[in-house]
């Protein structure tokens, strides 16, 4: 039985450590909804780089409120801003206003689309259609995503919205012909939006070279290095591989993309500075490509 001045001093250290705990910095982020599969992984994954890094930062979910992709950046240079990190797919004008974590927390797979189409339709779409085939069609995509502006570099039709979700209404009631959705996204997209009635279409992929970064705001440049040095080690000790195929290997296996004719697009908004020479970084594309 502790005495009364072991009990002080164990009363003492613990309130140390618990005003240590209060005053950890925060790296505050947007609360993952629950449909939100990509999120949740990257919540992980940045829990296991912040331990790995040392830093005493703790991340802390905050309270969603609307914000587009093209306020991201606004928001993040918001000195009052409500938020320190967000996660987007990167390109050349997202790179100069805010901070690049370059790991490819996708593993390069967000840029490896399906398309969405109403069940009914697949009739339709049982011949995989050429690039040329494929621009008679409206596609649907986010009115501020990279995606958009890929898509129509490469002479396809885009109809735009604000959000996937008023995406997905507008593919139900034909107002597009289908929506591209990232080979990671798309299962999940379809789960939770089953009273739409929609499918991906069979026989085909397309793909752009993409990367999907964490992003920091510009006031916390000196978070970047240590940050980036243990993303690239969970990645040499294999452990990102690891929480990466925990999350979507099972998704992957569903949608059979070694069997898919592969539509190659460029993509004219990479950044030079992207780690294409880091084999490493990316998921091996012998095991998705016929």
């Amino acid at each position: 039985m502790l005495n009364r001045r072991q009990c002080l001093a164990a009363s003492a250290a613990l309130g140390v450590s618990m005003r240590s705990q209060a005053q950890a910095p925060v790296l505050r982020h947007l609360e993952v909804q629950p449909s939100d599969d990509f999120g949740r992984y990257v919540v992980e994954l940045m829990g296991l780089a912040l331990q790995r890094s040392g830093l005493p930062h703790q991340l802390q979910a905050m309270p969603s409120f609307p914000i587009n992709q093209g306020r991201v950046e606004l928001e993040l240079g918001n000195e009052r801003s409500r938020l320190d990190l967000v996660w987007s797919m990167t390109s050349r004008a997202r790179e100069q206003a805010i901070l690049p974590l370059r790991v490819p927390l996708d593993r390069g797979l967000l840029g490896w689309r399906v398309a969405l189409i109403r069940h009914e339709d697949q009739p339709l779409w049982l011949k995989p259609p050429s690039l040329e085939q494929l621009a008679l069609r409206r596609a649907g995509q986010g009115q501020h995503w990279p995606d958009t502006e890929i898509l129509r570099a490469n002479g396809l039709e885009v109809v735009t919205a604000l959000s996937a979700r008023q995406l997905l209404d507008m593919l139900h009631k034909r107002r597009i012909d289908y929506f591209p959705r990232s080979v990671l996204e798309v299962q999940g997209e379809l789960s939770s939006n089953s009273d739409l009635h929609l499918a991906v279409a069979p026989g085909f992929v397309l793909r752009y070279p993409a990367a999907s970064y964490v992003f920091l705001s510009r006031r916390l440049q000196a978070l970047v290095a240590p940050l980036t040095k243990a993303l690239e080690s969970l990645v040499n000790d294999g452990s990102l591989d690891r929480v990466f195929r925990r999350h979507f290997q099972s998704r992957l296996n569903a949608l059979e993309l070694s069997k898919r004719q592969i539509l190659n697009l460029k993509n004219p908004l990479l950044p030079p500075e992207t780690p294409l020479n880091k084999p490493g970084f990316w998921w091996p594309t012998h095991s998705l490509s016929p």
